[in-house]
Protein backbone atom coordinates (compact mmCIF):
# COMPACT_ATOMS: atom_id res chain seq x y z
CA UNK A 1 0.00 0.00 0.00
CA UNK A 2 1.04 3.66 -0.62
CA UNK A 3 2.57 5.62 1.65
CA UNK A 4 4.24 9.20 2.52
CA UNK A 5 7.94 9.35 2.96
CA UNK A 6 8.73 11.55 5.87
CA UNK A 7 11.64 14.30 6.33
CA UNK A 8 13.37 12.41 9.48
CA UNK A 9 14.05 14.41 12.44
CA UNK A 10 17.74 13.44 12.22
CA UNK A 11 18.49 15.21 15.70
CA UNK A 12 16.45 16.15 18.77
CA UNK A 13 16.86 20.04 18.02
CA UNK A 14 15.94 19.41 14.45
CA UNK A 15 13.28 21.16 13.20
CA UNK A 16 13.55 21.62 9.31
CA UNK A 17 15.55 20.20 6.86
CA UNK A 18 17.14 21.47 3.51
CA UNK A 19 16.35 18.76 0.86
CA UNK A 20 20.32 18.91 -0.74
CA UNK A 21 19.62 16.41 -3.68
CA UNK A 22 17.51 13.59 -4.54
CA UNK A 23 19.55 10.24 -5.49
CA UNK A 24 16.75 8.05 -6.34
CA UNK A 25 14.36 9.59 -9.37
CA UNK A 26 10.36 8.32 -9.70
CA UNK A 27 9.73 5.20 -10.73
CA UNK A 28 13.11 3.49 -9.25
CA UNK A 29 13.26 0.84 -7.58
CA UNK A 30 14.30 0.64 -4.07
CA UNK A 31 15.96 -1.97 -1.99
CA UNK A 32 16.97 -1.91 2.16
CA UNK A 33 19.54 0.73 2.51
CA UNK A 34 18.96 2.40 -0.63
CA UNK A 35 20.34 6.37 -0.28
CA UNK A 36 17.10 7.93 -1.55
CA UNK A 37 18.22 11.76 -1.01
CA UNK A 38 20.88 14.04 0.79
CA UNK A 39 19.52 16.38 3.68
CA UNK A 40 20.71 19.26 5.87
CA UNK A 41 20.16 19.04 9.23
CA UNK A 42 21.07 22.03 12.06
CA UNK A 43 23.98 19.42 13.15
CA UNK A 44 25.09 18.61 9.48
CA UNK A 45 24.76 16.80 5.51
CA UNK A 46 23.41 13.26 6.10
CA UNK A 47 21.86 10.67 3.72
CA UNK A 48 18.33 9.51 3.84
CA UNK A 49 18.20 5.63 3.51
CA UNK A 50 15.15 3.56 3.31
CA UNK A 51 14.76 0.67 5.23
CA UNK A 52 12.26 -1.84 3.62
CA UNK A 53 12.16 -2.93 -0.54
CA UNK A 54 9.57 -0.19 -2.34
CA UNK A 55 8.85 1.78 -5.55
CA UNK A 56 9.73 5.73 -5.50
CA UNK A 57 6.33 6.76 -6.92
CA UNK A 58 5.82 10.24 -6.63
CA UNK A 59 8.41 13.38 -4.96
CA UNK A 60 6.66 15.80 -3.34
CA UNK A 61 9.14 18.47 -2.63
CA UNK A 62 12.11 19.81 -4.94
CA UNK A 63 15.54 20.11 -4.06
CA UNK A 64 16.80 23.24 -2.34
CA UNK A 65 13.39 23.38 -0.45
CA UNK A 66 13.25 23.53 3.44
CA UNK A 67 11.00 21.38 4.93
CA UNK A 68 9.59 20.46 8.72
CA UNK A 69 10.58 17.19 10.24
CA UNK A 70 8.16 14.85 9.61
CA UNK A 71 6.29 16.36 6.20
CA UNK A 72 6.33 14.19 3.16
CA UNK A 73 8.50 14.32 0.46
CA UNK A 74 7.73 11.55 -1.45
CA UNK A 75 5.36 8.61 -2.09
CA UNK A 76 6.75 5.27 -2.00
CA UNK A 77 4.76 2.15 -3.27
CA UNK A 78 4.72 -1.93 -2.87
CA UNK A 79 4.14 -1.75 -6.59
CA UNK A 80 5.10 0.34 -9.86
CA UNK A 81 1.51 0.57 -10.95
CA UNK A 82 -0.04 1.81 -7.41
CA UNK A 83 -3.18 4.27 -7.62
CA UNK A 84 -2.09 7.08 -5.33
CA UNK A 85 -4.69 9.47 -5.86
CA UNK A 86 -6.42 8.80 -2.89
CA UNK A 87 -3.18 9.46 -0.95
CA UNK A 88 -2.02 12.44 -2.88
CA UNK A 89 -5.75 14.03 -1.83
CA UNK A 90 -5.11 13.76 1.62
CA UNK A 91 -2.62 17.09 0.82
CA UNK A 92 -5.10 19.22 -0.46
CA UNK A 93 -3.39 19.03 -4.19
CA UNK A 94 -4.48 17.98 -7.12
CA UNK A 95 -3.80 14.82 -8.41
CA UNK A 96 -0.62 14.00 -9.61
CA UNK A 97 -0.10 11.09 -13.29
CA UNK A 98 1.10 8.00 -12.11
CA UNK A 99 4.73 7.39 -12.27
CA UNK A 100 5.42 5.39 -15.68
CA UNK A 101 6.04 1.58 -14.97
CA UNK A 102 9.57 0.52 -14.96
CA UNK A 103 11.04 -1.89 -17.58
CA UNK A 104 10.64 -4.58 -15.11
CA UNK A 105 6.88 -3.94 -14.42
CA UNK A 106 4.76 -6.68 -15.81
CA UNK A 107 3.69 -5.57 -19.14
CA UNK A 108 -0.09 -6.57 -18.42
CA UNK A 109 0.17 -4.72 -15.30
CA UNK A 110 -2.67 -1.89 -15.75
CA UNK A 111 -2.75 1.66 -14.29
CA UNK A 112 -5.61 2.97 -12.14
CA UNK A 113 -7.45 6.00 -13.12
CA UNK A 114 -6.83 8.90 -10.76
CA UNK A 115 -9.33 9.37 -8.33
CA UNK A 116 -10.34 12.81 -7.95
CA UNK A 117 -9.89 14.74 -4.85
CA UNK A 118 -11.76 14.86 -1.82
CA UNK A 119 -13.50 17.85 -1.24
CA UNK A 120 -13.58 17.75 2.46
CA UNK A 121 -10.50 16.92 4.34
CA UNK A 122 -9.86 13.66 6.14
CA UNK A 123 -12.02 13.05 9.25
CA UNK A 124 -10.08 14.49 12.29
CA UNK A 125 -7.69 16.66 9.84
CA UNK A 126 -7.71 20.55 10.33
CA UNK A 127 -6.35 22.42 7.01
CA UNK A 128 -4.01 25.04 7.34
CA UNK A 129 -2.76 27.41 4.16
CA UNK A 130 0.95 28.41 3.68
CA UNK A 131 2.45 30.07 0.92
CA UNK A 132 -0.17 29.14 -1.02
CA UNK A 133 -0.57 25.56 -0.30
CA UNK A 134 -2.81 23.77 1.99
CA UNK A 135 -0.83 21.99 4.82
CA UNK A 136 -2.98 19.59 7.31
CA UNK A 137 -2.67 18.82 10.73
CA UNK A 138 -1.80 15.33 9.99
CA UNK A 139 1.21 15.77 8.11
CA UNK A 140 2.61 18.53 9.77
CA UNK A 141 6.01 18.30 12.20
CA UNK A 142 5.79 16.98 15.11
CA UNK A 143 4.39 19.00 17.88
CA UNK A 144 6.72 20.69 20.88
CA UNK A 145 7.64 18.81 23.76
CA UNK A 146 5.24 18.99 25.94
CA UNK A 147 2.48 19.49 23.43
CA UNK A 148 0.06 22.14 23.19
CA UNK A 149 0.20 22.72 26.87
CA UNK A 150 3.79 24.50 25.86
CA UNK A 151 2.78 26.77 23.25
CA UNK A 152 -0.37 27.80 25.21
CA UNK A 153 1.66 28.64 27.89
CA UNK A 154 3.99 31.65 25.73
CA UNK A 155 6.44 29.40 23.71
CA UNK A 156 6.60 30.68 20.53
CA UNK A 157 6.64 28.01 17.46
CA UNK A 158 10.79 28.85 15.88
CA UNK A 159 12.69 27.34 14.14
CA UNK A 160 16.50 26.71 15.49
CA UNK A 161 17.91 29.06 12.99
CA UNK A 162 15.39 31.24 13.49
CA UNK A 163 15.82 31.03 17.59
CA UNK A 164 19.70 31.15 17.73
CA UNK A 165 19.46 34.65 15.34
CA UNK A 166 17.06 36.38 17.63
CA UNK A 167 19.43 35.63 20.86
CA UNK A 168 22.20 37.07 18.64
CA UNK A 169 20.14 39.78 17.62
CA UNK A 170 19.01 40.45 21.26
CA UNK A 171 15.28 39.96 20.55
CA UNK A 172 12.38 38.07 21.89
CA UNK A 173 11.10 35.36 19.74
CA UNK A 174 7.97 35.50 21.43
CA UNK A 175 7.48 38.83 20.24
CA UNK A 176 7.84 38.02 16.63
CA UNK A 177 5.38 37.39 14.28
CA UNK A 178 6.18 34.76 12.64
CA UNK A 179 4.98 33.60 8.57
CA UNK A 180 5.56 29.63 8.60
CA UNK A 181 3.26 27.12 9.31
CA UNK A 182 0.92 27.72 11.88
CA UNK A 183 2.60 30.99 12.72
CA UNK A 184 6.08 29.13 13.05
CA UNK A 185 9.15 31.70 12.85
CA UNK A 186 11.52 31.94 10.55
CA UNK A 187 14.87 33.43 9.84
CA UNK A 188 13.35 35.93 7.53
CA UNK A 189 10.92 36.79 10.70
CA UNK A 190 13.83 37.31 12.43
CA UNK A 191 15.51 39.59 10.06
CA UNK A 192 12.57 41.66 9.06
CA UNK A 193 11.79 42.32 12.74
CA UNK A 194 15.68 43.13 13.20
CA UNK A 195 15.72 45.54 10.72
CA UNK A 196 12.30 47.18 11.43
CA UNK A 197 13.79 47.96 15.29
CA UNK A 198 15.73 51.14 15.76
CA UNK A 199 19.80 50.74 16.02
CA UNK A 200 20.27 50.85 20.29
CA UNK A 201 22.51 53.60 20.97
CA UNK A 202 26.39 53.04 20.96
CA UNK A 203 27.31 52.35 24.68
CA UNK A 204 30.30 54.90 25.87
CA UNK A 205 33.53 53.68 25.91
CA UNK A 206 35.04 52.68 28.88
CA UNK A 207 37.18 55.66 30.41
CA UNK A 208 41.14 55.16 29.84
CA UNK A 209 42.85 54.52 33.21
CA UNK A 210 44.93 57.38 34.19
CA UNK A 211 48.48 57.62 32.72
CA UNK A 212 51.51 59.92 33.30
CA UNK A 213 51.54 62.92 31.08
CA UNK A 214 55.11 63.99 30.15
CA UNK A 215 55.47 67.48 28.70
CA UNK A 216 56.78 67.40 25.36
CA UNK A 217 60.32 69.66 25.39
CA UNK A 218 61.18 71.87 22.90
CA UNK A 219 63.48 69.18 21.19
CA UNK A 220 60.10 66.64 21.23
CA UNK A 221 58.14 70.12 19.39
CA UNK A 222 60.89 70.52 16.86
CA UNK A 223 61.13 67.04 15.86
CA UNK A 224 57.34 66.70 15.65
CA UNK A 225 56.76 70.18 13.95
CA UNK A 226 59.94 69.43 11.03
CA UNK A 227 59.03 65.51 10.64
CA UNK A 228 55.07 66.32 10.04
CA UNK A 229 56.27 69.13 7.80
CA UNK A 230 58.23 66.56 5.88
CA UNK A 231 55.96 64.19 5.86
CA UNK A 232 52.87 66.41 4.41
CA UNK A 233 55.29 68.40 2.01
CA UNK A 234 57.98 66.13 0.84
CA UNK A 235 56.04 63.65 -1.71
CA UNK A 236 58.80 60.55 -0.72
CA UNK A 237 59.83 57.28 -2.23
CA UNK A 238 62.05 54.48 -1.06
CA UNK A 239 64.73 52.44 -2.83
CA UNK A 240 65.71 49.17 -1.15
CA UNK A 241 68.78 47.62 -1.52
CA UNK A 242 70.79 44.40 -0.08
CA UNK A 243 74.79 44.90 -0.20
CA UNK A 244 77.19 41.93 0.00
CA UNK A 245 79.51 42.53 3.45
CA UNK A 246 82.30 39.99 3.59
CA UNK A 247 84.80 42.71 2.23
CA UNK A 248 83.40 45.15 4.32
CA UNK A 249 83.87 43.07 7.58
CA UNK A 250 87.33 42.04 6.79
CA UNK A 251 88.14 45.22 5.86
CA UNK A 252 87.25 45.90 9.45
CA UNK A 253 89.00 43.20 11.03
CA UNK A 254 91.94 44.49 9.13
CA UNK A 255 91.85 47.89 10.76
CA UNK A 256 91.24 46.32 14.35
CA UNK A 257 94.40 44.17 13.83
CA UNK A 258 95.96 47.41 12.95
CA UNK A 259 94.83 49.25 16.01
CA UNK A 260 92.69 51.26 14.51
CA UNK A 261 88.98 51.97 16.32
CA UNK A 262 87.14 52.48 13.55
CA UNK A 263 83.13 51.32 13.37
CA UNK A 264 80.85 50.37 10.56
CA UNK A 265 79.33 53.54 10.42
CA UNK A 266 82.37 55.38 10.10
CA UNK A 267 83.02 53.32 7.24
CA UNK A 268 79.48 53.90 6.09
CA UNK A 269 79.84 57.79 6.56
CA UNK A 270 82.60 57.95 4.65
CA UNK A 271 81.17 56.03 1.89
CA UNK A 272 77.56 58.37 1.70
CA UNK A 273 80.41 60.58 1.10
CA UNK A 274 82.49 59.65 -1.52
CA UNK A 275 78.87 58.58 -3.22
CA UNK A 276 77.51 61.87 -2.85
CA UNK A 277 80.27 63.03 -4.79
CA UNK A 278 79.60 60.36 -7.65
CA UNK A 279 76.12 61.53 -8.02
CA UNK A 280 76.00 65.11 -6.81
CA UNK A 281 72.52 65.49 -8.07
CA UNK A 282 71.19 63.35 -4.75
CA UNK A 283 73.32 66.00 -2.88
CA UNK A 284 70.77 68.59 -2.61
CA UNK A 285 67.68 70.36 -1.23
CA UNK A 286 64.07 71.90 -2.55
CA UNK A 287 62.92 75.17 -2.56
CA UNK A 288 60.14 76.62 -4.66
CA UNK A 289 62.38 78.30 -6.41
CA UNK A 290 65.12 76.37 -7.12
CA UNK A 291 66.62 72.82 -6.48
CA UNK A 292 69.97 73.43 -4.78
CA UNK A 293 72.87 71.30 -5.20
CA UNK A 294 75.58 71.52 -2.42
CA UNK A 295 79.69 71.63 -2.52
CA UNK A 296 79.92 70.08 0.55
CA UNK A 297 79.30 66.47 1.69
CA UNK A 298 77.75 67.04 5.15
CA UNK A 299 76.32 64.32 6.31
CA UNK A 300 73.75 64.13 9.21
CA UNK A 301 73.94 61.16 11.51
CA UNK A 302 71.11 60.11 13.68
CA UNK A 303 71.72 60.08 17.55
CA UNK A 304 69.45 59.20 20.17
CA UNK A 305 68.71 60.99 23.38
CA UNK A 306 66.45 60.82 26.28
CA UNK A 307 63.36 62.16 24.89
CA UNK A 308 64.29 62.49 21.57
CA UNK A 309 67.00 62.42 18.27
CA UNK A 310 69.79 64.93 17.18
CA UNK A 311 71.97 64.95 13.83
CA UNK A 312 75.58 66.04 14.71
CA UNK A 313 76.84 66.85 11.38
CA UNK A 314 80.07 65.06 9.95
CA UNK A 315 81.31 68.02 7.29
CA UNK A 316 82.82 66.95 3.72
CA UNK A 317 82.83 63.70 5.00
CA UNK A 318 84.26 62.25 1.15
CA UNK A 319 87.71 64.39 2.20
CA UNK A 320 87.95 62.83 5.78
CA UNK A 321 90.02 59.66 6.93
CA UNK A 322 88.03 56.99 8.92
CA UNK A 323 90.26 57.78 12.10
CA UNK A 324 89.26 61.17 11.88
CA UNK A 325 85.73 60.71 10.85
CA UNK A 326 85.30 57.88 13.59
CA UNK A 327 87.26 60.38 16.05
CA UNK A 328 85.17 63.15 15.19
CA UNK A 329 81.55 61.34 15.67
CA UNK A 330 82.78 59.90 19.12
CA UNK A 331 82.94 63.61 20.19
CA UNK A 332 80.19 64.74 18.87
CA UNK A 333 77.80 62.13 19.94
CA UNK A 334 79.10 62.43 23.56
CA UNK A 335 78.61 66.17 23.48
CA UNK A 336 75.28 65.22 21.99
CA UNK A 337 74.07 63.15 24.75
CA UNK A 338 75.03 65.86 27.58
CA UNK A 339 73.74 68.61 25.65
CA UNK A 340 76.30 70.70 24.82
CA UNK A 341 76.30 70.73 20.97
CA UNK A 342 77.36 74.10 18.79
CA UNK A 343 73.94 75.11 16.51
CA UNK A 344 76.82 74.83 13.46
CA UNK A 345 77.38 71.12 14.76
CA UNK A 346 74.00 69.85 14.20
CA UNK A 347 72.91 72.46 11.36
CA UNK A 348 73.26 72.36 7.74
CA UNK A 349 73.46 68.90 6.72
CA UNK A 350 73.40 67.90 3.34
CA UNK A 351 72.39 63.89 3.50
CA UNK A 352 71.46 62.27 6.78
CA UNK A 353 72.19 58.39 7.83
CA UNK A 354 70.04 56.97 10.45
CA UNK A 355 71.45 53.19 11.35
CA UNK A 356 69.44 50.50 13.71
CA UNK A 357 71.04 47.99 12.61
CA UNK A 358 73.09 48.12 15.97
CA UNK A 359 69.91 47.48 17.45
CA UNK A 360 69.20 44.41 15.76
CA UNK A 361 66.69 45.92 13.21
CA UNK A 362 67.19 44.35 9.70
CA UNK A 363 65.28 46.87 7.49
CA UNK A 364 63.03 50.04 7.72
CA UNK A 365 62.25 53.41 6.33
CA UNK A 366 63.25 56.70 7.52
CA UNK A 367 61.42 60.14 7.50
CA UNK A 368 63.02 63.22 5.43
CA UNK A 369 65.01 65.06 7.36
CA UNK A 370 64.36 69.02 5.85
CA UNK A 371 65.47 70.62 3.77
CA UNK A 372 67.23 67.36 2.14
CA UNK A 373 66.64 65.36 -0.41
CA UNK A 374 67.55 61.66 0.48
CA UNK A 375 67.73 59.60 4.00
CA UNK A 376 69.66 56.35 4.44
CA UNK A 377 67.78 53.90 6.98
CA UNK A 378 70.82 51.03 7.76
CA UNK A 379 69.69 47.59 8.59
CA UNK A 380 72.16 44.67 10.69
CA UNK A 381 74.39 43.25 9.35
CA UNK A 382 74.35 39.40 9.63
CA UNK A 383 74.78 36.06 7.63
CA UNK A 384 72.80 34.62 4.96
CA UNK A 385 72.44 31.79 2.44
CA UNK A 386 73.68 33.28 -1.03
CA UNK A 387 73.59 32.00 -4.32
CA UNK A 388 77.13 32.96 -5.61
CA UNK A 389 77.54 33.70 -9.28
CA UNK A 390 79.22 30.12 -10.04
CA UNK A 391 75.16 29.19 -9.06
CA UNK A 392 77.14 27.51 -6.13
CA UNK A 393 75.43 27.64 -2.38
CA UNK A 394 77.47 29.71 0.39
CA UNK A 395 76.64 31.69 3.38
CA UNK A 396 78.12 35.48 3.25
CA UNK A 397 77.30 38.32 5.22
CA UNK A 398 74.81 40.88 4.19
CA UNK A 399 72.90 44.28 5.09
CA UNK A 400 69.81 45.84 3.57
CA UNK A 401 69.78 49.60 3.71
CA UNK A 402 66.39 51.82 2.27
CA UNK A 403 66.93 55.53 0.68
CA UNK A 404 64.05 57.52 1.54
CA UNK A 405 63.43 59.82 -1.63
CA UNK A 406 62.28 63.79 -1.94
CA UNK A 407 60.60 63.10 -5.56
CA UNK A 408 60.67 66.70 -6.07
CA UNK A 409 64.73 66.51 -6.06
CA UNK A 410 65.36 63.07 -6.97
CA UNK A 411 63.50 60.80 -9.37
CA UNK A 412 63.94 56.78 -9.39
CA UNK A 413 66.83 56.22 -11.58
CA UNK A 414 68.83 59.02 -9.89
CA UNK A 415 67.84 57.74 -6.76
CA UNK A 416 68.91 54.13 -7.63
CA UNK A 417 72.02 55.52 -9.25
CA UNK A 418 73.46 56.55 -5.96
CA UNK A 419 72.94 53.67 -4.41
CA UNK A 420 75.19 51.96 -6.85
CA UNK A 421 77.64 53.97 -6.31
CA UNK A 422 77.19 53.46 -2.70
CA UNK A 423 77.41 49.62 -3.36
CA UNK A 424 80.71 50.13 -4.72
CA UNK A 425 82.16 52.04 -2.16
CA UNK A 426 80.73 49.62 0.43
CA UNK A 427 81.29 45.74 -0.74
CA UNK A 428 85.06 47.26 -2.14
CA UNK A 429 85.93 49.28 1.21
CA UNK A 430 89.56 49.25 0.42
CA UNK A 431 88.39 52.24 -2.20
CA UNK A 432 87.72 53.96 0.67
CA UNK A 433 91.68 53.77 2.31
CA UNK A 434 92.23 56.46 0.26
Amino acid sequence: MAEFFLMPQASPTMEFGVLLKWRKAEGDRLAPQDVIAEVETDKAAMEIEVFDPAWLLKILVPAGAEVPAGRPIAVLGARPDEDIGPLLATLGGAPAAPAPAPAEAPPAAALAPPVAPSAEPPTGVTPYAWMGEAVVDAIMELPEWGGAEVIAAGRSRAAPAARKMALEKGLSIDQIAGSGPRGRVLRADVEKAATARPAPAPAAPPAPPAGEQVRNSQMRKTIARRLKQAWQEAPAFYLTARFDCDALVAFREQLKAAGLKVSYNDILIKACGRALKDVPAVNASWSDEAITRHAGAHIGVAVALPDGLITPVVRDADQKGLVGISDEMRALAARARDRKLQPDEYTGSTFSISNLGMMGIEEFTAILNPPEACILAVGAMAREPVVREDGSLGVAWGMRVTLTCDHRVVDGALGAEFLQALRRYVERPALLAS
